[in-house]
Parts: structure tokens; sequence; C-alpha cells
């Protein structure tokens, strides 16, 4: 992990997803690049770097829904090539998932991001959640790297939760 991220780790929330969950990616990843088993998708670099990037959505998604909504999560939609990602609707609020590896920071787009958690993904099957964090906040704590988007390099200000019912209050009080 970069150092810069193992800094500030403890501004985040630590959850730990089953190994089986791996299992479920990799038929994802070979069944969106139509592989047989993971050899062919390793001998590709493409489709290594096809599978990391697979690995932490769903490893971030996973672990988003497993606080939040207490649900199985939802394989079927992620077996689907062309799924994309849609804002989590919390009551009336959209909150944004941003996956991001510990070598770069995670870059919002404040135009089109109003309220967002982060979410890093280790190779150790932990995901690391950020807390909330609204526009004013990223654009306080972030710097603008290029027409409205913000490079997250501080994470002390986001807003904490652990369950949806925080949640919820916190999107009340904030928003």
């Amino acid at each position: 992990m970069a150092i810069e991220f193992i800094k500030q780790i403890s501004h985040f929330k630590t959850v730990k997803v089953p190994i089986y969950i791996n299992v479920k990616i990799q038929e994802c990843a070979l069944n969106h690049l139509n592989l047989k088993d993971m050899g062919q998708l390793r001998d590709r670099m493409e489709g290594q770097m096809y599978y990391n990037k697979l690995r932490s959505n769903i490893m971030s998604e996973f672990a988003l829904e497993n606080i939040l909504f207490k649900t199985s999560f939802d394989w079927d939609k992620r077996m689907d090539k062309s799924y994309k990602r849609k804002p989590y609707s919390i009551e009336d609020f959209k909150v944004h998932l941003i996956t991001f590896n510990t070598n770069n920071f995670p870059k919002i787009s404040v135009a089109h991001t109003n309220l967002c958690i982060m979410a890093n993904a280790t190779e150790d099957s932990k995901v690391y959640l950020s807390g909330l964090a609204t526009k004013e906040l990223i654009k306080s704590s972030g710097l603008n790297i290029r027409n409205d988007i913000f490079e997250m390099k501080s994470f002390d200000k986001l807003i904490p939760f652990s369950t949806q019912e925080d949640l919820i209050e916190v999107l009340n009080k904030t928003v």
C-alpha cells in the first residue's frame, strides 16, 4: 500500500469480504471476456488489468451493499458485461461509489457527483470505505486538477457512518 494511504487508513471503515467472492468475480470476468479459465485471462495483459479493475469494483460494491442494505449481492447484474453502476438510492439521496487503488488517489467530478463514498479493495479481500463526501467537502479537501475534477488526498473531514441508519441521519443533517 502507498504510504500516503496508510497514513490515513484510520479515516476508513474496514470491511472483510468473504474469500468465496473471488471465485464469483473470476466467473464474471471469464464470462465478460468469453474465456474458459483464469490461465487464458492471465496470459493476456489486458485480461489481467480488466480482472483487477472488475475485482476492485465488485468487492467495493459488495462491501458497501453489505453495510447499507444487508441483502444478498445480485450476481446476475454483474454477469452482464454492459453493467454500469448507478448511484445508490438511499431515501431520496443519490450516493455514488468511487473506487480507487492505493497507488492513485480518487478523482471525482463534482459536475456529476453530489455525494459519494470512496472504496479501496486490497489483495487480501479487505475493502476500506471512506466516510461520506459532499460536493462542498470534495471542493474544500480535494485538489482541483482540471474542469471541476478533484483529486482527494485527505479523508479526515469526510463524515463517518457505520450503518444505513447512520448514513440516513448524516444525509438528513448534511444535505
